[in-house]
């Protein structure tokens, strides 16, 4: 066991007790489901991860291999299909809120409003585009 290992059970440890905690802070606090998703999703991710590099130090790579072809597929379904609901879910809000300039706190933001578009649509393919590679990793 190294020390990389170590560090990764440490962090693994902590965001098991931390995720819970702020899920039931969000709940007192009444906010939205989607919310709560969106706020704390990223903590499971890093948890995944963490509990991934653990095993890495214990299982062979055969092993390793099926947990990461099945962590790859969990977070496929579990995490960026909701997302991407919830996404659209709520575009047809946002589109009439974007095209309100009242909405905006800075007249110069709804001036730019489509580059900030189009820079996020670059982003959202590039991630596409990162998961289609990390696909062909996981399953050759």
């Amino acid at each position: 066991m190294t020390n990389n290992t170590i560090f990764f059970l440490f962090s693994a440890f902590l965001l098991l007790l931390l995720i819970p905690i702020l899920i039931i802070r969000d709940l007192k606090k009444e906010k939205k489901l989607t919310d709560i998703f969106i706020s704390n999703i990223m903590f499971l991710i890093v948890f995944l991860v963490s509990v991934g590099e653990v095993l890495k130090a214990f299982l062979e790579t055969d092993t390793m291999n099926s947990f990461n072809q099945i962590l790859f597929l969990f977070v496929i379904i579990f995490v960026v299909a909701p997302l991407l609901f919830i996404v659209l879910f709520h575009i047809k809000d946002d589109i009439k809120k974007w095209s309100n300039p009242k909405e905006y706190k800075y007249y110069w933001m709804y001036r730019i409003r489509y580059i900030g578009l189009i820079s996020l649509t670059f982003i959202f393919f590039g991630a596409i585009y990162k998961f289609y590679l990390i696909f062909k990793i996981v399953f050759p």
